[in-house]
């Protein structure tokens, strides 16, 4: 009957009803995630397929139509002659591998594939008859003026604030023709999340505002509240306000009417720990870090935290007090008592105590269900912290990204944050859990040592009774336990930080190189054998100094934690044999109070305390580990990033106190459309940096191959046209387009970042510039096709999609499979579909394919004097509302006007492509450069050829 009932029980708590175990239809999804049926993973299908033949079809092509392979794993076509089987390292006819047949096209190149697509023909001829008539062109072409002079605009594009500002301002304009007509208008202003992590209600106050402009007026000033989470450190992120509409008035919308709303965070990770309490031995730390996880999981961690508590009563309290009165009361009794009724009696106690005993394992059941469902070690922590990382590396400005490289990110993203996880946030609840276990074990002793006490009083007094002081240096014995193996992991702990951090770090150095090489695979037909054997005895030599400082991290720890296990096992040894001897002296002369009950109750307390003594020393020396991890996230997430926002935010927030001063942020119309330009230096604004335009690498990165040190005088880049930037150093070059796209940030003399008064390069307000790539951009396996990351740009499908046939590539195909000169041209319409104002290129046609030069040329061209994308989505038989044309209207939105002038600033420009124009500007960087009396002109970084 007993069995019965248990049974029944472990069927009632083992109920996917209840939610201890996993529900049918959960099965059936974890199932469903193997799709082959077999118990291998995709890789090793994949691997153990390659090694026998395979015949594979291609889609649509004809089978007939094959290839095959050489013994070296070069493909050719069956239809070769006849003599191919006798060419050496071709197997025989019968041993060949059939491959599929290969897709139409193949052996075509680009302009090929471009011209016979769809719309290409038609594209490239109207292309090529606006390509011959710019030729003629002696200045660029005008801006098309809006359809009304009465417009409204967003001041710019982008509105820095702080977290802690609780509002940020918005500055709309009215152009000063509309404000001089006399007449009022009201525009639409709405507020709405935008998938930059800011949720409405929360993070910021979502809102439709009406905006009125009395006559006469031409700026207006929004605000809008922001949310302040006090000591809750958090990424930057952003909310989007946009101009809806014109409610009433005969004005209308004018570009930019979008604006990211961003937000700043000037708080610590973790907790807004003070910058004080950083130091030391990582106390306040790891105090910091528990509390702001505990608070973000809220009822989880709670839950948790009962849970945990509650697993060591049934191991440590239940089982041992239900043994100790099974063994000493029950049986017994039972063998001392002759009376039937108390037999009954007795039995019916021991049937309730088994009962008590199998409700304390199902309720041992229910917390380790919970604690195991609401722990988040996985996603509730790692993969947050994890995501943290990615997203403050992912929006670092490009010169923020020096002062760590991107191995102690990846290492930190993929090591640390495990570390943090299963060594810092979970040993809080083993702490805990070791705290309740030890706290009862010794409530269990003192209990036990009082039981025997009331047991003897009758017989001898206190100071008389042996027993009773053996069961005091039985509570002694627990009580030395525990503070000597904290004491001695504590003094330690020097020691531990040392080894660990001497570890990390080496196996940090050979992690980047390990990255360094699986991700690089494709360059390396390029390397001979005696490069890769060179190679690889370098990473072997990386990994001969990390095994070392692994083993003596390794033993540090192991040792650190054998010092409670020494003292608990000589604890328990001293035990074993004095309490056998006390058993023996009760049982045989009944002297003292040792049952054996008690013998084996004190057994399974010192084994108790043995084994929660050792948690409770492998959570400190674990802790220890997991702080060196900590310091290092913690310098990463504190990383001060997007400097160059965080003092726009401040310039901001001085405008928003002077509310008469948001008449700065108007552009006049005329300013706004025509006779810009970006100014590098300047009088007045600039009068703190007296010797021009500098930046400055930091100390640690002075030498790059992208971007190099220089100091400009002032200067300007006239927008509206294409502009020819030459100069002899390619880097310095890259370096002042980087400073004209704003990529890059000018700093002081010695690198310093630069007074909020000192703009150092000046954009216009409300331009879109950007800086095209000098790598291959591919997205991977986060955006695996071409159209998939193109749509990334904001464009409609259809115009991607048919903007890359034009060029040749093939929509669907992966951006990982593309060689160099594709990726180029993939780079290059990728630029054009995000349509920005300036657009600054080095050499953009240097590595494109030979065929394709010529057009892409004319298609960049097309993009500048042209009105940017809309005129190529007219060319390519498109409406210009599906780009945004200079008065695009649909009827889901407004009429916006935007102007048609786009810059194109490119770099050492080839002549033979880019010359011929009249209407270009030329721009010969050797006349602003500062060389005398730089103080870096002299160090190695700058020597040799560039």
């Amino acid at each position: 009957a007993l069995l019965l009932v248990a049974v029944l029980y472990i069927v009632l708590l083992e109920s996917p009803w209840l939610g201890t175990t996993l529900t049918p239809s959960s099965i059936k999804r974890i199932m469903a995630r193997n799709s082959t049926g077999v118990c291998r993973t995709s890789l090793e299908l994949q691997l153990r397929d390659s090694c026998a033949p395979i015949v594979t079809q291609f889609g649509s092509t004809s089978p007939s139509k094959t290839s095959v392979r050489t013994s070296s794993g070069r493909l050719l076509p069956s239809t070769l002659p006849e003599g191919l089987c006798s060419l050496p390292g071709v197997a025989v006819r019968d041993s060949l591998q059939i491959e599929s047949a290969l897709p139409e096209g193949f052996w075509k190149g680009l302009w090929e594939r471009a011209y016979e697509s769809e719309q290409g023909p038609d594209f490239w001829a109207r292309v090529e008859e606006w390509a011959l008539a710019a030729r003629t062109w002696t200045e660029p072409p005008p801006s098309q003026p809006p359809p009304v002079e009465d417009y409204v605009y967003l001041a710019h594009h982008t509105l820095p604030c702080f977290q802690n500002s609780e509002r940020v301002p918005i500055p709309i304009c009215r152009s000063t023709a509309g404000a001089e007509s006399g007449t009022e208008v009201e525009v639409e202003l709405v507020v709405e999340e935008c998938g930059g992590g800011a949720k409405a209600g929360k993070d910021f106050e979502a809102k439709t505002h009406k905006v009125r402009f009395p006559a006469y007026k031409d700026a207006a000033v929004v605000y809008v509240p922001i949310m302040h989470h006090e000591d809750l450190w958090q990424n930057s992120y952003w909310f989007q306000v946009r101009l809806a509409g014109v409610v009433s008035g005969s004005g209308i919308l004018a570009s930019p009417t979008q604006a990211t709303v961003l937000v700043l965070d000037d708080d610590r990770w973790p907790a807004n720990i003070p910058e004080s309490k950083r130091g030391g031995r990582g106390i306040s730390l790891m105090r910091y870090f528990v509390h702001a996880d505990s608070v973000r999981r809220g009822e989880k961690w709670k839950k948790t935290m009962i849970a945990m508590c509650w697993l060591p009563v049934h191991s440590v309290f239940v089982s041992t007090l239900v043994q100790k009165i099974l063994v000493d009361h029950v049986a017994a009794s039972i063998l001392s008592t002759s009376e039937q009724k108390e037999v009954v009696w007795l039995y019916g106690e021991a049937l309730v105590l088994v009962l008590i005993q199998l409700l304390s394992l199902g309720l041992n059941r229910w917390a380790d269900v919970v604690q195991t469902r609401n722990r988040g070690r996985t996603g509730g922590i790692r993969q947050v912290h994890r995501s943290d990382l990615l997203r403050k590396f992912m929006h670092l400005e490009h010169s923020e990204h020096w002062l760590a490289t991107d191995a102690s990110w990846l290492y930190s993203a993929i090591y640390d944050a495990d570390v943090i996880t299963g060594k810092a946030y979970f040993q809080v609840f083993v702490l805990a859990q070791s705290v309740v276990a030890l706290s009862l074990s010794i409530v269990l002793v003192v209990a036990l040592s009082f039981w025997g006490y009331l047991k003897q009083r009758s017989t001898a007094s206190f100071a008389e009774s042996p027993g009773t002081l053996q069961s005091i240096w039985y509570i002694a014995g627990v009580f030395i336990i525990i503070p000597l193996g904290m004491l001695g992991v504590w003094l330690r702990s020097k020691l531990t930080w040392v080894a660990v951090i001497a570890r990390k770090e080496l196996e940090c150095a050979w992690f980047k190189s390990c990255t360094w090489i699986i991700t690089n695979w494709r360059h390396f037909f390029g390397l001979s054998s005696a490069e890769r054997v060179a190679l690889e005895k370098r990473v072997l030599k990386q990994n001969g100094e990390f095994v070392p400082a692994h083993w003596d991290a390794r033993d540090t720890m192991n040792d650190t934690s054998w010092i409670t296990i020494w003292i608990q096992g000589v604890s328990y040894c001293a035990m074993l044999i004095f309490g056998l001897f006390a058993l023996c002296e009760y049982n045989r002369y009944g002297i003292g109070a040792m049952e054996v009950g008690t013998f084996y109750a004190l057994c399974k307390i010192y084994l108790s305390v043995g084994k929660y003594v050792g948690r409770l020393s492998g959570v400190f020396v674990n802790m220890q580990q997991a702080i060196v991890s900590l310091r290092e996230i913690a310098a990463l997430l504190n990383q001060t990033d997007q400097k160059s926002q965080r003092r726009e935010a401040r310039r901001w927030a001085r405008v928003a106190r002077l509310h008469g001063k948001a008449t700065m942020l108007r552009r006049n119309s005329d300013q706004q459309r025509c006779a810009l330009s970006i100014r590098f230096g300047g009088a007045g604004e600039l009068s703190s940096l007296p010797k021009g335009v500098c930046f400055v690498r930091p100390p640690g990165n002075k030498v790059g191959s992208t971007f190099a040190e220089l100091r400009l005088r002032q200067c300007e880049v006239p927008l509206g046209s294409v502009v020819h930037v030459t100069a002899r150093n390619e880097r310095i070059l890259r370096t002042f387009l980087g400073l004209a796209s704003q990529v890059l940030q000018p700093t002081s003399e010695v690198g310093q970042e630069l007074p909020d008064e000192a703009l150092g390069v000046d954009v216009p307000s409300g331009l879109k510039v950007m800086m095209l790539p000098t790598g291959s951009i591919g997205m991977g396996t986060t955006a695996p096709s071409i159209i998939e990351q193109l749509e990334f740009t904001g464009a409609p499908r259809s115009l991607c999609y048919a903007l890359a046939q034009c060029v040749g590539l093939e929509p669907d195909r992966e951006t990982a499979s593309l060689g160099t000169g594709s990726s180029q041209v993939f780079s290059i319409i990728r630029s054009l579909l995000l349509d920005p104002d300036v657009l600054c290129a080095f050499r953009p046609l240097s590595v494109v394919p030979m065929d394709m030069r010529r057009q892409m040329s004319f298609l960049m061209r097309l993009w500048q004097g042209g009105g940017g994308l809309p005129r190529i989505a007219d060319f390519l038989g498109f409406a210009p509302e599906v780009a945004g044309g200079s008065a695009a209207k649909t009827a889901e939105a407004p009429m916006v006007y935007r102007s048609s002038v786009r810059t194109l600033v490119v770099g050492n420009p080839e002549e033979d492509l880019w010359g011929g124009f009249p209407s270009d500007t030329h721009l010969d960087l050797e006349e602003f450069l500062v060389k005398d009396d730089f103080p870096l002109a002299s160090t190695p970084s700058f020597r040799g050829p560039s």
